[in-house]
């Protein structure tokens, strides 16, 4: 039988992991120490991968995710990552596995990746290793050009590819002549890969025995929304594949292609039932990259999820055009008190000649407005420092969000992935600054002529502070209890946010908790004495947190 061991690495940087930067969502290990917060999200593809190998052949499948390993542990006392890996890893009880794969999604675990290649490489020398995921399939020839560690690296989805890997009579000579695997040969040679489709997804199982469900219910990024609370037990389903657009951005097609597949609608409704019935299940957590592509059908899954009495939760952004108010009113009845909106920029120039993005800015208004008048949470994504964006373009985005009636504001630093237009841009523009390959959403490594890295990087947690503290939408809209909420979670991943404590201060003393109000902006007032990092954005916000709370606060307490 043969035995396989399936790997995902960490979704942050070891650098990121334990030396987090001070803008960073931290998590406290049992000494106090603050390490950067680990996502575990539930890694689809190698749950669909494992399903499927499981219906065709004798396999024995045991899967090891980084990301739930390390939100177990009471404290990291390693020297770094690689030498975690290690430790763990030689530990494994039972035989060595036969065959090793590593899947990585996000670019933040590419280092990682190759360090679990060579450690897996030195451990079990008889092993045949592959990888695969989103980092492999678009940065391959770089992981050849560091590492011998890999015997074949996948080129997009993985249930066909690896069956026919495992089940070939020659598996080196059916890697070197399958375009869907990437030799080290091949790629050093630049030969092309090419997709290998499952194009009906219903003949993918349904089968998520390889992980333990509720090893998921332990993320701490996901208690960063708002709605957390009132979720409960989550389930994560994809319904389709592809995604037709062509945002600068984005490196999604390089993995599953442009063209939509789509689960049938029956089969999505009885995958649903299931996980209500035999797991407990109340939410179904929808990853789908582009949801809305079949508007007609994606209503009639909210609305099934509704009738059932459970609730959706979409942890990516939804086309903002498809977002009628029916589909609004009908995401309401399932559950969903909250949406990412992705606005992505708030010029219509970068919009429309950069990003290469069908929106239009008056359809944000609107839907932020529906939104707000169903009672839906918003929270507005924004992508700054884009080759071709200038800073009167930034400038733009920052006045015109201050419109938006939208709850929150995400403002991210626009990350160059590997297999994005945006990153050949930079590579062939030598617009790089920092090593790109690991770079992520709060790490600014792109420079042109038109900004530097360091102001991208400033400018994205100036936005944060003056939309979301300093014009916040809901103190300017007098819902004083939901803008606490907004600023309670930002103590969870930043409780020492004396901008955030002057602001949820003047709250309580608006709605008659003077006394609390009162000993909140004192702490406010002693974290940012301190000097440092709370106290310049004081000064540079002209925020008057060191005098007294204003007089119409003090006569409401």
């Amino acid at each position: 039988m043969e035995k396989i061991l399936f790997l995902v690495p960490p979704n942050i940087s070891g650098a990121d992991l334990l030396n987090p930067a001070p803008t960073a969502k931290v998590s406290l290990m049992a000494s106090g120490r603050a390490v950067g917060s680990v996502i575990t999200d539930m890694p689809l593809g190698v749950i669909s991968i494992s399903a499927y190998l499981k219906r065709e052949l004798d396999v024995d499948i045991r899967l090891v995710d980084f990301n739930v390993e390390l939100n177990r542990i009471h404290d990291f006392t390693h020297a770094s990552l690689a030498e975690y890996f290690r430790n763990y890893l030689e530990a494994l009880p039972g035989d060595a596995p036969t065959v090793i794969g590593i899947s990585a999604l996000f670019s933040t675990a590419y280092r990682s990746l190759i360090e679990l290649g060579n450690t897996c490489r030195e451990l079990f020398p008889r092993a045949l290793i592959i990888a695969g995921g989103n980092v492999p399939t678009v940065s391959y020839r770089q992981i050849f050009l560091e590492t011998d560690a890999f015997h074949a690296i996948c080129y997009g989805e993985g249930e066909l590819p690896v069956y026919e890997l495992l089940t070939a009579e020659d598996r080196e000579a059916h890697a070197g002549a399958s375009p869907a695997w990437i030799t080290r040969q091949k790629a050093l040679a630049d030969q092309q890969p090419s997709h290998r489709f499952i194009e009906d997804l219903d003949e993918i199982p349904f089968d998520y025995s390889v992980i333990d469900c509720d090893d998921y219910e332990i993320n701490p990024t996901i208690a960063y929304y708002t709605s957390h609370s009132t979720r409960g037990k989550s389930f994560n389903i994809m319904t389709s594949r592809g995604c037709p657009f062509r945002c600068i951005f984005c490196a999604s097609h390089k993995t599953h292609g442009r063209d939509m597949r789509y689960q049938r609608l029956e089969r999505v409704k009885a995958d649903i039932a299931r996980v209500r019935c035999d797991l407990r299940v109340n939410t179904v957590t929808i990853e789908d990259d582009h949801f809305m592509g079949d508007k007609k059908r994606a209503f009639e899954i909210v609305k099934f999820i509704a009738d059932l009495g459970m609730t959706a939760f979409f942890p990516n952004s939804l086309a903002l055009y498809a977002l009628d108010y029916p589909m609004l009113r009908e995401l309401k009845r399932a559950g969903v008190n909250q949406l990412v909106l992705a606005v992505e920029s708030g010029s219509d120039r970068v919009l429309r000649e950069v990003m290469h993005k069908p929106l239009k800015l008056d359809i944000t208004r609107r839907v932020a407005d529906d939104c707000r008048e169903l009672g839906i949470y918003t929270d507005c994504n924004i992508l700054i420092g884009l080759p071709g964006e200038t800073k009167a373009d930034i400038e733009d985005t920052r006045t015109f969000l201050r419109t938006v009636n939208a709850n929150w504001f995400r403002i991210n630093v626009a990350t160059p992935l590997l297999g994005s237009e945006m990153y050949d841009i930079c590579e062939e523009r030598s617009y790089f600054k920092g090593i790109a390959i690991e770079a992520n959403y709060k790490k600014a490594v792109v420079e042109t002529g038109d900004f530097t890295a360091e102001f991208i990087q400033q400018t994205t947690y100036d936005m944060n502070i003056d939309l979301n503290f300093v014009h916040n939408t809901d103190m300017r809209l007098g819902n004083y209890e939901t803008a606490i909420r907004g600023f309670d979670n930002v103590f969870k991943a930043k409780p020492d946010h004396a901008i955030g404590m002057y602001y949820k201060a003047i709250c309580l003393a608006r709605i008659g908790q003077g006394a609390a109000a009162a000993a909140l902006h004192e702490r406010a007032r002693q974290i940012a004495a301190n000097g440092g990092f709370w106290l310049d954005y004081i000064e540079r916000f002209h925020i008057p947190l060191f005098e007294d709370l204003p007089d119409r606060f003090a006569t409401a307490c």
